[in-house]
């Protein structure tokens, strides 16, 4: 008999389409969570794995479990892929759906899954983009300042009640100014962009989720080179040098190297 997950601990279920995304598409494993599953397609024409992937697979808490898929022919990973989407969707319907992919097709999947099983699947470039579009579990609030009223011994005493203030310990953190961006694009990401200023920057139509994973670059680079290598690692050549030309209003993050 099989060991059962806890049901508070039940979390994610991550199908990787191997054949699309590559390495790619099992970047940000390591922030995967005991509990989740990831779940990977691939043929014998897509079988490997980069050093940079390897190195993040042996301290990653989840080990994914494979799928080889030995019939080919033309979307026949697909096919086999969502098959057993529908059969974990009835068998752990109590987690939450990726489809790990750049294969738009795969959009029908999601839609036909929301409005006839009434199942949310969400279709992302990587785990990495499907765990950081995410909210944080646990939201810090605030310091307050709340007055504190210093009753006891002053009303022994006959005087009037003193107000003190008691602050919680903070820490400041200080982040360059960004670019200026349009009014409608809310900045809530730590490098100061959001979504929407990305998609706006670039000159054809994209995806939330590629432009969530350029913003994905942009945050984990230090420099224009190591943008563009990130940006190698996850497009094609033609999206690459279309991305890094329209993403120069950014490069003011980089600081003196990035306005060269």
């Amino acid at each position: 008999m099989s060991k059962q997950i806890p049901a508070h601990s039940i979390m994610r279920l991550f199908l990787i389409d191997y054949e699309n995304v590559n390495s790619a598409g099992l970047h940000g494993i390591g922030l995967a969570e005991p509990g989740d599953r990831v779940i990977l397609f691939h043929s014998h024409a897509a079988n490997t794995i980069s050093f940079e992937l390897f190195d993040e697979l042996k301290s990653a808490a989840v080990v994914p479990e494979r799928v080889c898929i030995s019939r080919t022919g033309k979307n026949a990973l697909d096919f086999q892929l969502v098959t057993f989407l529908g059969y974990l969707i009835a068998k752990e319907p109590s987690r939450e759906f990726y489809i790990i992919s750049r294969d738009s097709g795969f959009e029908s999947t999601v839609t036909f899954c929301r409005e006839y099983l009434g199942t949310e699947v969400m279709l992302r470039t990587s785990i990495k983009a499907a765990i950081g579009s995410q909210p944080a579990k646990k939201a810090k609030k605030a310091a307050v300042v709340k007055p504190t009223v210093q009753k006891s011994a002053a009303k022994k005493n006959g005087k009037k009640a003193t107000v003190s203030l008691k602050k919680r310990s903070t820490v400041i953190q200080v982040q360059s100014a960004p670019m200026p961006v349009p009014a409608a694009a809310v900045q809530t990401d730590k490098a100061g962009y959001s979504v929407d200023y990305i998609r706006s920057l670039i000159e054809q139509p994209i995806t939330p989720e590629t432009a969530a994973e350029i913003l994905h670059c942009l945050e984990d680079s230090r420099s224009k080179t190591e943008f563009h290598n990130a940006l190698q690692q996850h497009f094609d050549k033609d999206n690459v040098k279309l991305y890094y030309h329209c993403m120069k209003p950014t490069f003011a993050s980089f600081g003196s190297e990035g306005q060269a």
